[in-house]
């Protein structure tokens, strides 16, 4: 009889600098209650409420259970334990954030990272490590989350290097993005993260997708170079940009395996190096693109390459650096290769007299009878990432923006916080999605208004 894992539900678990209570769900891997000598590798982590179980409306989870099974009855990964830390979500203080200013967050958040910080150092994890056979030290001890609670992760990952040797840091909050059509690239960003002067000796895992609307590939991958310039070690940051990914739980519990193959899992080879993404580059206009190399393991990782030794064609036409940056000089044809070990790989690339960074993407959105008939209607909803769109009458809505090139969008309409647009019967509807390769125009009917019921386990993909 094949064993089974299981997973246990802790209720109202006190936090005491915080002042509030938590259900804490434990995940112990299936050879747990028979192998009663053996300790485990602990993963700890945040929104634990959303890691486990199946997915469904309005309960979209990461299926991290189904994952981790699978990745240890195949023999790639060894057992560990994983804590969930359920989040309580924020009336005055956010517990993903550490610092915070008047600028950041909504109007009058404040932040409470540290005092959940403390709670997970000092009181959850001396009550885990109590409880169960864990493995204590720094080596065996991890930490995920993705967005803001992959910010919190940075943050007490560089705070507590001693406590936290392996952090997991999934489609990062680390800039936060505002559209501005004053700024030369549409955007007003403003950094959300710290790092110490010297990054500490500890494993990272950083990735993003790249349809996560003003979640850029770019911003993540500038955060760790400079994780790199600070003393990072390149054998221990692994990067990752997953195409077509979205900003959601289902793409992230879609790829969660890669993450948990490299913190934990037995050491690949890798069998297939390839170069993607844009092929297009602008002379002029100030758009700039990087090679992308994915190189992939026979157990099933996949990383994306800082760096490599590149070599181009025809430097004259087009130039690469070390960092994957190209710099064209002239209109023309190049082809870019990378090898690696035994592993070689290449793409063509065509220089065209101009690129801009940016593209104009209007949107309208219609109404339907049922709505547009009531006596007062909103006089603004929302797009994906702060596109507001104004009412012009009759239950339409228009906006206009200038937004990075390349980007993809996956969303829903939402006239407020959390009420997000449903089919006409009231079900959630498969998110919107758009890839931003040129000017668009884009024209949407909305059936229905609902609650923050509406939002979860609807995942749309550009897939």
């Amino acid at each position: 009889m094949k064993k089974q894992s299981v997973i246990e539900c802790l209720e109202n678990i006190q936090a005491s600098q915080l002042g509030n209570k938590r259900n804490i769900h434990v995940y112990l891997p299936p050879d747990y209650e028979e192998e009663t000598e053996r300790h485990y590798p602990v993963l700890y982590v945040h929104a634990g409420q959303r890691a486990f179980g199946p997915s469904g409306p309005a309960n979209e989870t990461w299926q991290l259970d189904q994952a981790v099974d699978e990745l240890i009855s195949s023999g790639r990964m060894e057992p560990l334990i994983i804590v969930a830390i359920a989040h309580v979500r924020p009336i005055t203080h956010n517990e993903f954030y550490h610092y915070v200013d008047s600028e950041q967050g909504m109007p009058g958040m404040g932040g409470s990272g540290m005092e959940y910080e403390h709670f997970i150092i000092h009181e959850l994890k001396p009550m885990m490590d109590q409880r169960y056979r864990t493995l204590r030290d720094r080596d065996n001890t991890a930490l995920l989350g993705s967005s803001a609670a992959a910010l919190c992760t940075l943050h007490i990952g560089m705070r507590h290097p001693d406590v936290f040797g392996k952090l997991i840091m999934m489609s990062p909050y680390f800039v936060d993005v505002q559209l501005d059509e004053q700024a030369e690239n549409g955007l007003r960003e403003k950094a959300m993260y710290r790092l110490p002067d010297e990054v500490p000796d500890v494993n990272m895992w950083v990735d993003i997708g790249d349809a996560e609307g003003l979640f850029l590939p770019e911003q993540v991958r500038r955060v760790v170079q400079e994780m790199l310039d600070r003393g990072a070690d390149m054998t221990k940051l692994a990067y990752f940009e997953q195409p077509n990914a979205c900003h959601q739980e289902a793409d992230w519990g879609a790829r969660v395996h890669l993450p948990l193959l490299y913190m934990f899992g037995r050491e690949g080879r890798p069998v297939a190096l390839e170069l993607y993404g844009r092929d297009v580059i602008g002379l002029q206009g100030g758009m700039q693109v990087r090679v992308q190399a994915r190189l992939q393991y026979d157990h099933g990782l996949n990383l994306t390459l800082p760096s490599g030794e590149y070599v181009s064609s025809h430097p004259e036409i087009l130039e690469v650096h070390e960092d994957g940056a190209l710099i064209p000089h002239m209109t023309g044809n190049a082809t870019i290769t990378l090898q690696v070990g035994e592993l070689t790989a290449a793409q063509n690339y065509r220089v065209i007299p101009e690129l801009t960074p940016c593209v104009q993407v209007c949107m309208q959105a219609e109404l339907a009878p049922t709505l547009s008939g009531q006596p007062e209607l909103d006089e603004s909803i929302y797009g994906g990432m702060g596109m507001k769109l104004m009412h012009t009458g009759k239950g339409h809505y228009e906006g206009s923006y200038l937004i990075p090139r390349d980007s993809g969008f996956s969303f829903r309409f939402t006239r407020g916080f959390r009420h997000f647009e449903t089919d006409q019967d009231g079900n959630p509807i498969t998110n919107r999605v758009f890839r931003a390769t040129d000017n668009l125009y884009l024209h949407y009917h909305i059936q229905a208004w609902g609650s923050v019921h509406a939002k979860a386990g609807t995942g749309g993909s550009l897939k």
